[in-house]
C-alpha cells in the first residue's frame, strides 16, 4: 500500500499518542547501545566504553586483534566481531572472567589466519549488534592509538564526519524545540505523536486507492492467485480480508467460492466497500467490520462464533520497501489468534533485495542547464538526497550491480521481531561493465502466493519487472564524498539492517555498512549511512 508522509507532527493532537517527543532521541546513534563483547547483557552508550570494559574486566583488547591497515579493516572487523561473539555464546564452560577473556584471546589468535569459515562470520551473530553498523568509529579509536600521517589523516577525515553528524543533530533537536506548543503561561505543552490516525486517515482518501486498482502488477496478481486456486483455497472456506480498502481482495475470495468472508478497514472507505459490495450482490458473503483488527478481536467483535478459526487471512500489506507503514505485525495478530490449523496467509512469502545503481542521469544534469554550469544545485540536491530514503522508479538501465537477496520471510511462521533485522550482503558489476560509480542501493521486494497444492503466482517490485505504485526504495550515496568505485573484479559488500523507527512505528530507519574490497580481499573505500524512510 502506498502512503502519504506519515511523521506530519502538525497533525497530531495533544491526547493522540502515548510518548511526548522529548522521550526520544532522534539521532541513532544517542539511542543506540553497544553491547559487550564478553557479556552481552552489558551495554553502553557509546562504542569506546564497551571496549574499556570489556578490556578492564575481561582482559579482552579487541583493538589488539585489529590490523591498522586500512585496507582490510572493514572486512576484518567483521568477521572479528562476530567471531567474538560466537565464541562467547558457545563457551558456556568459563566460570571466570579471566578465564573467558583469556580463552578468547587464544582462540582469536589461533584463528587469525584468513580461511574459507569466516565467510559465515559476514551474518551477524547478535540482533541490531551496533558495533556492526559503526566500524567507522572503531576504526577511528584504533586510529586514534597509533603514530603516522596516514593515521593521523583518517583521523581528522572520520572526525570531520562526527561534527558534520553533530550539526545534523544540534538541527534537529532545533526542530523539536520548534513543534512544541507553549501555553499563555511559557510552559512548553509536548504534542503528541499520532501517527495510527494520520494514516487511517490517509487512506480515506480517494485518490490512493484509485493508484493501487490502476496497479495491475499488483490487483492481477492477486486476482490470479485467488480464481485459479478457487477449488483447493477459497471454495467453501472462511477468508479474512484485513485493511480491505474498496473491498476488491474480498469480493475475488466471493468470486472464487469462500462461505463467509470477513473485510476489516479502520478508514471511513469502508463506507464505500460496503455499497460497492452490495452493488455487485456479495453482501450475502462479505461482512464489512470497522474498526483496528487487533480490537476486533479483542473486543469479540467480528462475526466469528467462539472457537471458529478462519482458513485464509488475506491482505495487502505491503508498504515500501515492504515494511513502511508497519501493517504486518496486525495481519500476524489475526494469524496468531484466528487461523486454523492448515491455514495460510496469503500472500505467504516476501523476499527483500538490494542491488546498486548508477545515477549519472541525475548527478550530470546539473554540468550544462541551457549552456549553464549550476554544479552548486548539484552539491544541494545530494545534500537533500543524503537526509532520508527516497521512493522512485529505478530504470533498469541504471542498476550496475547484480541483484542479492538480504531476507526471506515465511508469513505463516514469522515472528514479529524478525520484521526487524540485519543481513549481510555482496553486490558485484552486473554485464560486461568494467568499472562503475555505484551512487546509491536501490531495495526492492518479491512476493510468493505459493500455499501448498496451489497455483503459485508472484510478483516483483524490482528495476527489472513492470513497475509498481511500490516503486523502489533508495539510499543514496554521499557521492560528492565518499562514492564507492567498483571494478570488474571488485565487490561492495556490507551489512544493511532495517528496523522500525522509535518515534514513528509506522516509519522504517535502515543503516548500511559497507566496504569496496578488491579480488584480494582488500579494502579499497568504506563507510556507513543511516537513513529513514519517511515517504
Amino acid at each position: 500500500m502506498p502512503s502519504s508522509k506519515v511523521d506530519d507532527w502538525s497533525s497530531s493532537s495533544e491526547d493522540g499518542g502515548d510518548d511526548d517527543f522529548d522521550d526520544f532521541e532522534l539521532d541513532e546513534q544517542d539511542s543506540a547501545e553497544f553491547h559487550s563483547i564478553c557479556d552481552p547483557t552489558r551495554s553502553f552508550s557509546d562504542l569506546r566504553s564497551a571496549l574499556e570494559f570489556d578490556e578492564s574486566n575481561f582482559g579482552f583488547d579487541l583493538l589488539s586483534h585489529l590490523s591498522t591497515d586500512p585496507s582490510i579493516f572493514f572486512e576484518e572487523s567483521i568477521v572479528l566481531i562476530n567471531k567474538c561473539r560466537q565464541f562467547v555464546a558457545d563457551s558456556t564452560a568459563c566460570s571466570q572472567r579471566e578465564e573467558l577473556g583469556r580463552s578468547l584471546n587464544e582462540h582469536i589468535r589461533s584463528t587469525q589466519t584468513r580461511s574459507e569459515e569466516d565467510d559465515s562470520y559476514f551474518k551477524p551473530v547478535l540482533q541490531d549488534d551496533q558495533m556492526l553498523m559503526c566500524i567507522d568509529e572503531l576504526q577511528a579509536i584504533k586510529l586514534d592509538g597509533g603514530d603516522g600521517g596516514e593515521a593521523n589523516d583518517e583521523l581528522d577525515r572520520l572526525k570531520g564526519q562526527v561534527e558534520a553528524l553533530e550539526e545534523q543533530l544540534s538541527r534537529a533537536k532545533s526542530l523539536i524545540s520548534s513543534i512544541t506548543a507553549t501555553d499563555d503561561d511559557g510552559d512548553a505543552k509536548k504534542r503528541k505523536v499520532d501517527n495510527d490516525t494520520y494514516y487511517f486517515s490517509s487512506y480515506s482518501n480517494t485518490g490512493i486507492h484509485e493508484v493501487m486498482l490502476r496497479d495491475t502488477v499488483r490487483t492481477a496478481a492477486y486476482e490470479n492467485a485467488i480464481l485459479s486456486n478457487s477449488e483447493t483455497l477459497f471454495r467453501d472456506k472462511t477468508v479474512i480480508d484485513i485493511g480491505c480498502g474498496t473491498g476488491v481482495l474480498s469480493m475475488f475470495c466471493a468470486k472464487a467460492g469462500a462461505k463467509k468472508v470477513i473485510a476489516i478497514d479502520n478508514s471511513d472507505v469502508i463506507a464505500q466497500a460496503r455499497e460497492i459490495i452490495k452493488l455487485n450482490n456479495y453482501d450475502d458473503v462479505i461482512t464489512c467490520v470497522k474498526g483496528k483488527a487487533e480490537a476486533l478481536i479483542g473486543n469479540n467483535e467480528l462475526p466469528l462464533d467462539d472457537g471458529e478459526t478462519v482458513d485464509v487471512i488475506i491482505s495487502e500489506w505491503m508498504g515500501y520497501g515492504l515494511f513502511f507503514e508497519t501493517m504486518l505485525p496486525s495481519v500476524m495478530t489475526v494469524r496468531d489468534k484466528l487461523m486454523a490449523d492448515g491455514g495460510t496467509m496469503y500472500p505467504n512469502k516476501s523476499r527483500i533485495y538490494i542491488e546498486g545503481a548508477n545515477r549519472k542521469d541525475r548527478l550530470d544534469y546539473w554540468d550544462d542547464v541551457h549552456s549553464f554550469n549550476m554544479d552548486p544545485m548539484k552539491e544541494r540536491m545530494v545534500a537533500e538526497l543524503t537526509q532520508e530514503a527516497g521512493v522512485e522508479i529505478v530504470d533498469d538501465a541504471n542498476i550496475s550491480t547484480d541483484r542479492a537477496m538480504l531476507i526471506e520471510h515465511d508469513l505463516n511462521t514469522c515472528a514479529d521481531q524478525e520484521l526487524d533485522f540485519e543481513a549481510p550482503f555482496e553486490l558485484r558489476l552486473r554485464g560486461d561493465l568494467a568499472q562503475e560509480e555505484i551512487h546509491q542501493l536501490v531495495v526492492s521486494f518479491d512476493i510468493d502466493f505459493s500455499a501448498p497444492n496451489s497455483n503459485e503466482v508472484t510478483f516483483s517490485t524490482g528495476c527489472q519487472s513492470t513497475p509498481t505504485h511500490w516503486k523502489q526504495t533508495l539510499l543514496w550515496f554521499d557521492v560528492l564524498h565518499n562514492c564507492p568505485v567498483l571494478g570488474k573484479s571488485d565487490s561492495l559488500k556490507g551489512v544493511f539492517r532495517m528496523r522500525r523507527n522509535t518515534l514513528n512505528h509506522r516509519a522504517i530507519d535502515m543503516a548500511v555498512s559497507w566496504g569496496v574490497l578488491d579480488e584480494n580481499g582488500s579494502q579499497k573505500a568504506n563507510g556507513m549511512m543511516k537513513r529513514c524512510l519517511i515517504a
